[in-house]
C-alpha cells in the first residue's frame, strides 16, 4: 500500500492535528470545534476502509490477525511511553486508571466517571472510538459481500447520527452519546470510500470544484448564519457529505494551492509524526503546568510554542522508538500470495 499512497490525504490528517492543537492551546471554543475530530475519524475510515477492500480484492489469502498485529505495532509504542511517563510522575492521579488507557478503553472511563479525569488522558476517547471501531470493521469488510458491506455501512452511520441527535431522549447522557457513539464520521468516510471506488459517475461529481464549493460553504455555514448551528444536529448531519468529498477529492488529487499545501513536504512530515504529537501534547503541557511556566494557558504564544515542543518530542518518538517498531509490520502482511480464502 505504500507506493500507492495519496500524499494529500496525509495533508488532511496534518490539518486535523494541527486543529487538535488550536483547540487545546489557542481557543477552546472555535465556531466549529467538532470539524477536527470528524475530518480525522473520516480521513481514517476512508483509509481503513481502502486499505481492507484492496486486500479483500487482491486476490490473495487476507489475514484479519495480522491485520490487528499490525495496528498493535503502530499504536502501542507511543502510547505506552504515554502510559509510562503518566504512572511515573502521576499526572493528574493517573495511576488509579492507567489501565483503561493503555487498553484503549478512555472513552468508556470517561464516559463512566463523567469528567475528563485525568486530563493528561482526555484525548484519548477520539482514538479509543476508532479503534473499537476498528476490531468489527475487517470483520464486516472481508467476509460480507459488497451489498451486505453498504447495508452495514449505511446502518453504522444512520444509527450512530440517530442517537447523536435524539440520545437524551433515549435516556442517554451526553458523555456517553459523545464519547461512545460518535462513530459516524468514520462510516461516513467508509461510505464514501465505496461510493466513489467503485461508481464513477459518483466519483466524478464528489470530486469537482462544485462538490469542494458546496462542501465548504457547508462547513463554514454556522459563520453566515448563526453562531449556534454549530451545535445544531443537522448541522452534524451535513457536515458528513461535506466532510467525505473533501476527503474524497484529497484522495484524487487536488489542483492549485490546495493540491500544493496539503502535498508539500511539511504537511506530509507532520503528518508522519502527528500520532505522537496527539499522544504526548497534554504530557507536555501537564510539565508547563507543574514548572509554573506561562506556557500553561491558551493563546498564540503558548499554541506555537506547546506546538514547537510537541513536533520535537514526536521527531524524537517517531524515529527512536515508532518507526524502528512499525518495521516489524513488513513482518505481518495483511495480504499474502497464497489461495482465496480469509485467515483468522
Amino acid at each position: 500500500m505504500d507506493s500507492q499512497r495519496h500524499t494529500q490525504i496525509d495533508g488532511l490528517r496534518a490539518l486535523a492535528m494541527t486543529g487538535v492543537l488550536y483547540v487545546h492551546f489557542w481557543d477552546r471554543q472555535p465556531l466549529t470545534e467538532n470539524l477536527r475530530v470528524s475530518l480525522f475519524f473520516t480521513v481514517s475510515g476512508f483509509l481503513i476502509t481502502h486499505i481492507l477492500i484492496a486486500a479483500k480484492e487482491s486476490g490473495r489469502s487476507v489475514s484479519i490477525g495480522n491485520f490487528y498485529i499490525r495496528r498493535a505495532l503502530r499504536l502501542f509504542p507511543a502510547l505506552f511511553v504515554l502510559g509510562a511517563a503518566a504512572v511515573i510522575f502521576d499526572m493528574d492521579g493517573a495511576r488509579t486508571s492507567w489501565p483503561w488507557h493503555v487498553l484503549q478503553a478512555s472513552n468508556l472511563f470517561f464516559a463512566f466517571h463523567e469528567q475528563f479525569s485525568p486530563w493528561v488522558f482526555s484525548h484519548l476517547w477520539s482514538l479509543n472510538i476508532l479503534e473499537q471501531f476498528y476490531l468489527i470493521w475487517p470483520l464486516v469488510i472481508l467476509l460480507m459481500p459488497i451489498r451486505g458491506i453498504y447495508l452495514v455501512t449505511l446502518g453504522m452511520l444512520v444509527g450512530s447520527a440517530f442517537v447523536y441527535a435524539h440520545g437524551n431522549d433515549m435516556g442517554l447522557t451526553d458523555w456517553t452519546r459523545r464519547l461512545i457513539f460518535q462513530f459516524d464520521p468514520i462510516a461516513s468516510g467508509a461510505l464514501t470510500y465505496l461510493l466513489v471506488q467503485h461508481n464513477r459517475d459518483v466519483r466524478e461529481v464528489v470530486t469537482s470544484r462544485w462538490a469542494l464549493l458546496a462542501a465548504l460553504m457547508v462547513m463554514a455555514s454556522p459563520s453566515f448564519l448563526w453562531p449556534g448551528f454549530s451545535e445544531d444536529p443537522t448541522y452534524r448531519l451535513l457536515c458528513q457529505p461535506a466532510l467525505g468529498v473533501v476527503v474524497a477529492g484529497a484522495w484524487h488529487g487536488y489542483r492549485g494551492p490546495i493540491g500544493w499545501l496539503l502535498g508539500c513536504r511539511a504537511a506530509q512530515f507532520i503528518s508522519k509524526i502527528s500520532y505522537g504529537v496527539f499522544m504526548y501534547h497534554l504530557a507536555i503541557w501537564w510539565a508547563m503546568a507543574q514548572l509554573g511556566s506561562p506556557l500553561y494557558d491558551t493563546g498564540p504564544l503558548p499554541f506555537f510554542a506547546m506546538t514547537g515542543l510537541s513536533v520535537l518530542a514526536a521527531t524524537l518518538s517517531w524515529y527512536l522508538i515508532e518507526e524502528p517498531i512499525s518495521r516489524l509490520k513488513l513482518r505481518f502482511p495483511t495480504a499474502r500470495p497464497a489461495n482465496l480464502a480469509v485467515t483468522a
